[in-house]
């Protein structure tokens, strides 16, 4: 029996992580109203704690993980311990951490998506409204690219990584103190530099709720890695999906005070619009992206070049998946794969932001005593109408 109590031991581990996802599942109302709270507030406190280590602790400890195995398979030999008992205490391991992470962070999964915490009804639009919203995020991008600082080779130098990470928070701290935003009330603590970035090719850095860090990786393009604080730090406020970090990141971005901040939100924001753009097989969406293309100043293009020679063009990565049946003119609705919910969620924040307000008739305050709001023929002492 003592050969199968590791077996055992990570057989409960997995139970209980497939009773967690499955009570999620069920109660995904319940889970809404309380577990973001929670475990915002878990993360909150685990980055306060490990906020004072320039490194990143749950290397360390994944390091002391695999140094561990590597001294038990030693004495395994040496002590001719039973293998398969030493396997089951590994997979016991293993699901433990699995549960704790799913316990702290991955059933966000299946709270509400962001737009419900924003208050943004998402709707089917165009593709004349797609390109609207692509056309209003490169015409702020472009302006800020002339206004950010730069070297001597044309790219933007924005300061230190450090610099950078302590003005991250500001726009998350404005969404949730001037906005009300309480989904942003997370750790707003400054990021940190992602290790063995090799091995996170193609991604912003990695955030880990157990240890409350969120890492980015240091060698991203200067003009996107402010947005990719911001989306790092989305994924610790409990964010779970990344085309919803993405569109947090954004806001931030958008509502801090630093121009370099605004510049990489609205950059990365025409990149997400423009590319979901080239998903379309229809003419008029290729006449667009056309159009929108040769508006993009140099100075923003060679920052776009630099993202996507980095990166591999991992926005139109994004934008993989198979397309449903697109419009055949630029009126007709349309709506995105799953994949594409990053363009979804900006264009939708366009038009709620700046086309619907201009159809809606301003509200005339109600005077019962108005003769052109109120009948008052009937009452003796009512003001005649002149």
């Amino acid at each position: 029996m003592k050969y199968w109590r590791g077996y055992l031991v990570a057989a409960i581990f997995a139970a209980l992580t497939w009773a967690l996802v499955e009570f999620a599942k069920a109660h995904s109302v319940l889970v809404d109203m309380i577990y973001p709270y929670v475990t915002r507030l878990l993360v909150s406190s685990m980055a306060d704690w490990t906020g004072s280590m320039p490194f990143c602790l749950w290397q360390v400890l994944l390091i002391g993980m695999v140094v561990v195995g590597i001294v038990t398979i030693i004495l395994m030999i040496l002590l001719k311990w039973n293998v398969v008992q030493w396997f089951g205490w590994v997979l016991a391991a293993i699901s433990c951490v699995g549960m704790l992470n799913t316990g702290i962070f991955g059933l966000n999964k299946y709270a509400s998506p962001i737009a419900d915490d924003v208050c943004l009804t998402m709707l089917d639009y165009s593709v004349s409204e797609l390109n609207e919203a692509s056309a209003f995020f490169l015409e702020k991008a472009n302006a800020l690219a002339a206004e950010v600082p730069r070297d001597g080779e044309g790219n933007p130098d924005f300061g230190t990584f450090e610099e950078l990470a302590a003005q991250a928070g500001e726009g998350y701290t404005n969404l949730t103190y001037d906005q009300a935003i309480s989904v942003f009330a997370g750790s707003t603590a400054p990021v940190k530099k992602l290790g063995w970035t090799s091995f996170f090719g193609g991604r912003f850095g990695k955030t880990v709720a157990i240890t409350g860090e969120a890492a980015v990786n240091p060698h991203v393009p200067a003009a996107v890695l402010p947005f990719a604080m911001c989306n790092e730090m989305a994924h610790r406020m409990s964010i779970y999906s990344d085309s919803d970090a993405a569109f947090a990141a954004f806001l931030a971005g958008s509502s801090n005070s630093s121009k370099a901040f605004q510049y990489s939100a609205y950059l990365m924001a025409y990149s997400y619009c423009f590319e979901a753009m080239k998903t379309l097989p229809t003419d008029v969406a290729r006449e667009y992206t056309l159009a929108l293309d040769q508006k993009v100043s140099p100075q923003l293009r060679t920052d776009m070049k630099s993202y996507e020679e980095f990166f591999g063009a991992p926005v139109a990565e994004n934008n993989r998946g198979e397309i449903p049946e697109m419009a055949k003119n630029e009126n007709s609705p349309i709506r995105f794969s799953e994949y594409t919910g990053v363009a979804d969620l900006l264009t939708n924040w366009y038009i709620q932001n700046y086309i619907t307000p201009l159809h809606v008739e301003e509200d005339i305050p109600f005077d019962p005593l108005d003769p052109t709001q109120v009948d008052l023929s009937g009452l003796v002492n009512a003001k005649k109408p002149e």
